[in-house]
């Protein structure tokens, strides 16, 4: 069978830059409005929060920043939701998987690593901005500088922090497969149909946990009577 019917680097490479060529306004937009705004709400969340002095003050920051990232990866394939624009789509020459590797190029593979670089920049220039007010006791040279660094220096060992970015990653795969599978509101019906898949899977670890192991927790209760 040819393997060209698949995947072809030529027709691949088109379709990326066809891609960025219709979409190229978009994608600027989006990549300058989630720097003006990550400065903008670091800058005010500086401003208006004297106690911003330590390095788990961006936590915060982050999580939410990760989530706005979440959302766009989520809603990967925006020409899926529309009838007419999914068949000029589909009709489109390639074939489906070079389609799908060009939106995960796009939104994982190029998008987080640029949406964490931009992170990185909008709070680093908050704080270059902010302006020292000795009349209310603000002095911004207090508040340190944001590296990505000082998120791990809790978690103790090398797995543990590759198990946390593999674990981001996981999630952006996920939403970015729910947009493939839902046409319409694929973001909100991943977000449900993930929630409640973990919550089966936790309520079945449980339910085992009982069928198989029974008698632990009396066992840990005749124990510490016992002294034991």
């Amino acid at each position: 069978m040819n393997r060209n019917k698949y995947f072809n680097p030529k027709r691949f490479a088109c379709l990326f830059r066809n891609d960025l060529l219709i979409n190229q306004k978009l994608y600027l937009f989006a990549l300058v409005g989630l720097t003006l705004a990550i400065y903008g709400f670091t800058y005010f969340i500086m401003r208006a929060n004297n106690g911003f002095n330590r390095t788990d003050d961006y936590i915060p920051l982050i999580l939410l920043y990760l989530m706005t990232i979440g959302i766009v990866v989520g809603t990967a394939f925006p020409a899926l939701s529309n009838q007419i624009k999914a068949n000029n789509y589909l009709l489109s020459p390639g074939s489906t998987f070079e389609k799908f590797m060009v939106q995960f190029v796009i939104r994982i593979v190029l998008f987080i690593p640029i949406a964490l670089i931009i992170f990185w920049i909008g709070t680093h220039l908050a704080k270059a901005t902010l302006i020292p007010d000795p009349e209310h006791g603000f002095d911004p040279s207090k508040i340190p500088y944001f590296h990505f660094s000082d998120l791990f220096k809790s978690v103790p060992t090398l797995r543990d922090k590759i198990v946390i970015v593999v674990s981001i990653f996981s999630v952006a795969s996920v939403l970015f497969a729910g947009s493939i599978w839902f046409n319409r509101f694929a973001l909100v019906k991943t977000l449900i149909v993930s929630g409640i898949t973990v919550f089966l899977v936790i309520c079945s670890f449980v339910l085992f946990s009982h069928i198989f192991y029974p008698d632990r927790k009396s066992t840990r209760l005749n124990s510490s009577h016992l002294g034991i």
